[in-house]
């Protein structure tokens, strides 16, 4: 089962089962008996590992309480409007010649 570590292991030695990387998203792929070891392990009364069910929960709950918050909202528009300023507008291109106005 893949887990994903609460407390940012780098890596995962175990005597009996070997050394372990993380793969591309960050979790960890075990065998049965170590994840089942590894998922029930706390330190302190708080978990140390999730599994994929539990992460996507997690980050849903912690999205939506960003999105709910309004200082955080407002704070992400003030950027996105900070970012639209500071990005120069572009020049409307020309079509055909370029026509000039004489003055007679």
């Amino acid at each position: 089962m893949r887990l994903y570590s609460l407390a940012g292991a780098a890596a995962v030695d175990d005597p009996e089962f070997g050394h372990f990387e993380p793969v591309d998203d960050g979790g960890f792929d075990f065998p049965g008996p170590l994840s089942e070891r590894m998922h029930a392990t706390a330190y302190r009364g708080q978990k140390q590992w999730e599994n994929a069910i539990e992460r996507q929960r997690r980050l849903i709950t912690e999205e939506a309480a960003r999105r709910a918050d309004p200082a955080t909202l407002l704070e992400a528009v003030e950027k996105l409007v900070q970012a639209a300023a500071a990005t120069p507008q572009p020049e409307p291109a020309a079509k055909g010649r370029a026509k000039t106005a004489s003055k007679s």
